[in-house]
């Protein structure tokens, strides 16, 4: 006998040993899989709750969430945000609003006068000069100088009015303020032509103006003249102080106007300008001529307003209601 033993399993036996080892043969599945498994099963019940809230919603309540490709439900109503301020609206008008109002102009309420341009809204209108203060001895001739051409031509029945603010009153020199201080006339000589700039180039162009007269020194200038100008249309005359020395310096300060306007695409000042400074104006193209200056300068007036030096201390420019200065150096 060689000491083994064989022997076979009954089918009994062989059974219980599979059902044995059935039971030790347990299935464990990893973290990973068991985590996605229940994953599944809280995205199946997500879209089964989200399907029955939907049906549960009225039409009206609905908000689609493109972000989140969600539906939410409104618990409460919108509030209104608050109404824009009018001068914003007055910056941005809309023929669909309902308290728009399309701007007319109206000559008779301009003494007369017609725009050389059409309003166009949004466009601001904008003009650069210089300013020259008036002693009170300069303004009191000027005064008398005005008295005297309204004398001249009242017998044509030609109605001729003040380019300077503080005379337009019953053509009257200024007033004590309250502190007991009168205020200081001023006449203004034009660097540009009239420009045009929207809302959102001011700012821009202030500051390349101003850029270019950060280092300008002051400067002196006279009067060597009395003459009559028409305004581009030929539907105004005016009466003018022509500049005489002092003419370099604003040709100069031009170039550099000219220069930033046409980086605005806007239209340079004259070719070869004649600085003045209007101080009468009329309705007409030649209700203002030669005869009427001639009559002035043969009086004591013209050659004492010719006698007297300005000096020129800031750069102006007014952009619709707001004026912004630059003081010389």
């Amino acid at each position: 006998m060689s000491g083994l033993v064989e022997y076979e399993l009954s089918d009994n036996e062989s059974d219980n040993e599979n059902n044995e080892f059935n039971l030790l043969s347990v299935d464990y599945k990893t973290d990973e899989e068991g985590e996605s498994e229940e994953r599944k099963e809280n995205s199946s019940e997500e879209k089964l709750l989200k399907r029955k809230q939907f049906d549960d919603l009225d039409d009206e309540h609905v908000v689609i969430s493109k972000k989140r490709e969600s539906i939410l439900k409104e618990e409460t109503p919108r509030k209104d945000l608050p109404p824009l301020p009018s001068d914003f609206l007055q910056l941005y008008p809309d023929k669909k609003r309902k308290d728009y109002t399309k701007h007319i102009d109206d000559p008779s309420k301009h003494q007369g006068r017609i725009r050389s341009k059409p309003h166009v809204e949004g466009d601001w209108a904008t003009h650069v000069y210089v300013d020259v203060t008036l002693t009170e001895e300069a303004d009191h001739i000027i005064n008398k100088i005005e008295e005297l051409a309204k004398e001249v031509v009242s017998k044509d029945g030609i109605k001729i009015i003040s380019c300077i603010e503080d005379h337009q009153d019953n053509n009257s020199l200024n007033e004590l303020d309250p502190n007991g201080h009168c205020e200081e006339t001023k006449l203004h000589i034009s660097l540009s032509k009239p420009l045009f700039l929207k809302y959102h180039q001011i700012e821009h162009f202030w500051n390349k103006l101003r850029n270019g007269f950060l280092n300008w020194k002051r400067f002196s200038l006279s009067f060597a003249n009395i003459t009559s100008f028409s305004n581009d249309d030929k539907n105004r005359s005016f009466l003018a102080l022509e500049v005489g020395k002092g003419s370099n310096e604003l040709k100069s300060m031009v170039d550099h106007v000219n220069k930033v306007a046409e980086d605005f695409r806007q239209k340079p000042f004259y070719e070869n300008p004649r600085f003045h400074a209007s101080i009468l104006w009329a309705l007409g193209e030649t209700s203002i001529d030669r005869s009427l200056c001639d009559a002035i300068k043969e009086t004591e007036y013209f050659e004492s307003i010719t006698q007297h030096v300005f000096n020129i201390e800031n750069m102006v420019c007014k952009i619709g209601n707001k004026t912004f200065t630059l003081d010389l150096k």
